[in-house]
């Protein structure tokens, strides 16, 4: 028997009006015993499901919610073909093939939220209509209080302001920003304050990842800010904390994948800086390392959990099949002609050697 079966059964009781006496009756059983199959805690025989459609007018399949499970086999499939083709920097094909599960799966919530998201991520403003359409659609959604349709509500919530701050009518995005939840009243930070023990180390778990990596988005954002006012050696700052906060917090670069990407982009980000003002050689040199280090350490990351204190538990996933995905975006950056002045150097020249060897084997 599968887990919906009690909410399925519940919910064609409550929609007919019938008690579970009535239905009891008809059964010539106890309504404890129906009782007992709304909370989940006991299953019917499965000779009874056939007289139990019949009595609502459903199919057993209905009964069962088989097409439900179906499709939640089916969108966990989904989601695994699209994470590896996010991970490999196909952001397009990964859209196509939410295109294909929404036609598949036309009123499944989670599949609307990540097409919306991959609408946002390809191209917001050739997809605009159908992003907008999408989060209207998950905005109305009446799962109120369910934990995915609150996220999903709050992901069409900031995907909307961002699109409107970026077209530039900030009164519209602020709008829509007025209408998310506040950060420190959101379900993760409240369930920190009365969860104890083991869930207290997830939940700590839980928002020190997702903190770091709105810490690297929020550094990303202000580097390309031209309307800042403080300089790049604000900017070069913002770099050196971040990277310095991650460092210290994932001990010994024990990460995964795509915080090793942000590292790197970190580091080559306050190498390159350095190099646009002709600064200090030393330090040029020390952050191109350390990005080195980071694009080659992501690609024989294995899947495991993390033990550093804050993040303890985190599961971490193999590198993409594409594992020199970010060596190859450091030999792009690397060929840039602000670092012309150092290539015949020699610490500079074993970096670029290093990166060839490992691309060409």
């Amino acid at each position: 028997m599968n887990v919906f079966f009690a909410e399925k059964l519940k919910e064609l009781r409550t929609e007919r009006k019938v008690s579970q006496e009535k239905l009891a009756q008809y059964l010539n059983i106890s309504f404890q015993a129906v009782s007992k199959w709304e909370n989940g805690n006991a299953y019917p025989d499965i000779t009874l499901l056939p007289n139990i459609a019949r009595f609502f007018g459903v199919s057993v399949d209905e009964l069962l919610c088989v097409e439900r499970i179906d499709e939640d086999r089916l969108y966990k499939e989904y989601e695994e073909k699209a994470d590896e083709l996010y991970r490999n920097g196909k952001i397009s094909e990964a859209l196509t093939l939410w295109q294909e599960a929404y036609k598949r799966m036309p009123n499944n919530i989670d599949v609307k939220e990540m097409l919306m998201s991959a609408y946002f991520d390809t191209d917001i403003e050739k997809y605009f209509t159908e992003f907008y359409d999408l989060a209207m659609d998950i905005l109305k959604n009446n799962e109120d209080g369910q934990t995915c349709a609150m996220y999903y509500k709050g992901q069409a919530i900031s995907q909307l302001a961002c699109i409107y701050a970026k077209r530039g009518d900030k009164d519209e995005a602020l709008k829509w920003a007025g209408k998310s939840i506040p950060l420190f009243n959101s379900k993760e930070m409240i369930e920190s304050r009365i969860d104890t023990g083991d869930d207290l180390i997830e939940d700590v778990s839980f928002c020190t990842f997702w903190f770091l990596e709105e810490l690297f988005c929020q550094a990303c954002r202000i580097d390309n800010d031209d309307s800042i006012t403080l300089g790049d050696d604000y900017k070069q700052r913002i770099f050196e904390t971040v990277a310095e906060i991650y460092e210290a917090v994932y001990k010994n670069d024990e990460m995964g994948f795509e915080k090793l990407q942000h590292l790197y982009n970190l580091h080559q980000g306050i190498a390159e800086r350095e190099a646009k003002k002709r600064g200090d050689e030393s330090v040029i040199k020390h952050h191109l390392q350390r990005a080195f280090e980071c694009c080659e350490k992501s690609m024989t990351v294995k899947a495991h959990t993390l033990k550093h204190p804050l993040l303890y538990g985190w599961p971490v996933s193999d590198a993409p099949i594409d594992n020199k995905l970010n060596m190859r975006y450091l030999s792009e950056r690397i060929e840039r002609e602000i670092y012309n002045p150092y290539r015949s150097l020699d610490w500079f020249a074993k970096i670029q050697t290093g990166i060839t060897e490992i691309l060409e084997n």
